[in-house]
């Protein structure tokens, strides 16, 4: 029941109230409609009744009445995925697609079940089962148009986003299990040879000068590392000894597709020996470049990456022993100047079991088999989506 801190508002309310609830126990839904909108002008700011008002209005009121209180209800407490629900199902029942899909996104920021809906014949999940339809449908689309018909890029349009994909589907190895993208068609393996590739041999004979900027510029670590797991994250119980802790640090080149550049500066042969590298971006910037940090003791505990269209690179700098990275079951040790590239859509895990420091360079490359046109697709689906993300 709703209530104020007014007292002859909450008594009208009371008895609003129960005028409403006599009324439709009699069967007399006009009745208890009426009041009901009387008493969702008395108290405009309470959740409840504007919520029940709008449920209401849905099944034998008006229709622009219900959009309104369910409205006033999401704005009264837009923490609460059910508010997002109920506003985004009216919306969609009254045919205003664009901005129910919008607000069935927002919805699932919060709630797992806007994608994966329980079993249930009650009203909410069948309106869990609309707005996953609806989601779906919805990005597997917006893919597809981004990416396109052309030929020469009909692996990318075969691709899934696996949280959201419309269709069902498996992967080609269960050992493989990404959790944001998947291209079926790329050949599935855990690690990859890097001497057929022309800039590893390179790469690797600027180890030492890598080092020696890493060395030079070991304050920054202290000053701008982060912790690479941050405290706003839920990677599960595993990582909890490295959540919001320097045990395992980053000091980033490239964040998120965005130069640090406090830190670029102190860097100018890395960046250089980088530069022919076919580093993994969604524009004309690494995705991610960084120097990671694994302290003394430490366990990176196995899990799996998001999407077999990059592969991760470990360039050794500083390589304790026993120390060494573990994917798909066979573990390699780091070795000073080595590089060791592989997929991380795989079970993957790394261990440090010295008592120093273990450095190494990681960033991210476009997956060999991929060809530029497939490249630029990719790119365009993930900006597509995530332009469109932007828009709620």
């Amino acid at each position: 029941m709703a209530t104020t801190g007014d007292p002859k508002t909450s008594q009208r309310a009371a008895s609003l109230d129960a005028a409403i609830n006599t009324a439709f126990a009699r069967g007399d839904y006009k009745r208890g409609l009426d009041a009901l909108r009387i008493l969702g002008e008395l108290v405009p700011d309470d959740t409840e009744t504007q919520h029940r008002l709008a449920v209401i209005e849905e099944q034998i009121g008006d229709p622009e009445r219900a959009l309104a209180a369910h409205r006033n209800a999401l704005n009264l407490s837009p923490a609460n995925p059910l508010a997002y629900l109920y506003a985004a199902y009216c919306l969609q029942q009254q045919g205003h697609i664009d901005e129910a899909q919008r607000l069935y996104s927002l919805g699932s920021d919060l709630d797992s079940r806007f994608l994966n809906p329980e079993p249930g014949t009650d009203p909410t999940s069948e309106r869990y089962l609309a707005a996953s339809s609806a989601l779906r449908a919805h990005l597997s689309a917006l893919h597809r148009a981004s990416v396109g018909d052309e030929d020469a890029t009909r692996r990318i349009r075969d691709a899934i986003w696996t949280r959201t994909h419309d269709q069902s589907f498996t992967f080609r190895q269960t050992r493989q299990t990404p959790h944001l993208f998947y291209i079926p068609a790329l050949e599935p393996a855990a690690y990859f040879a890097t001497d057929p590739w022309h800039w590893a041999s390179s790469l690797e004979r600027s180890t030492a000068a890598i080092l020696e900027e890493f060395v030079a510029a070991t304050p920054l670590v202290n000053e701008q590392g982060r912790p690479y797991l941050s405290k706003d994250m839920a990677p599960g119980e595993a990582f909890a000894p490295l959540v919001g802790s320097l045990n395992w640090t980053a000091l980033d080149l490239f964040r998120d597709g965005k130069a640090v550049a406090s830190v670029c500066e102190h860097f100018p042969r890395t960046l250089a020996a980088l530069s022919h590298v076919p580093l993994y971006g969604l524009d004309e910037n690494p995705y991610e470049v960084f120097f990671s940090v694994l302290k003394p003791g430490q366990h990176i505990t196995p899990h799996y990456g998001l999407s077999n269209h990059s592969l991760t690179v470990h360039l050794p700098l500083i390589t304790p022993q026993p120390g060494h990275l573990t994917v798909d079951g066979e573990q390699r040790s780091w070795e000073f100047g080595k590089l060791i590239a592989f997929d991380d859509t795989y079970l993957h895990e790394a261990h440090n079991h010295s008592s120093e420091q273990r450095v190494v360079l990681i960033f991210s490359i476009w997956h060999p088999q991929l060809s530029e046109p497939e490249r630029r697709a990719i790119q365009r689906s993930f900006n597509a989506r995530q332009a469109w993300l932007a828009t709620r």
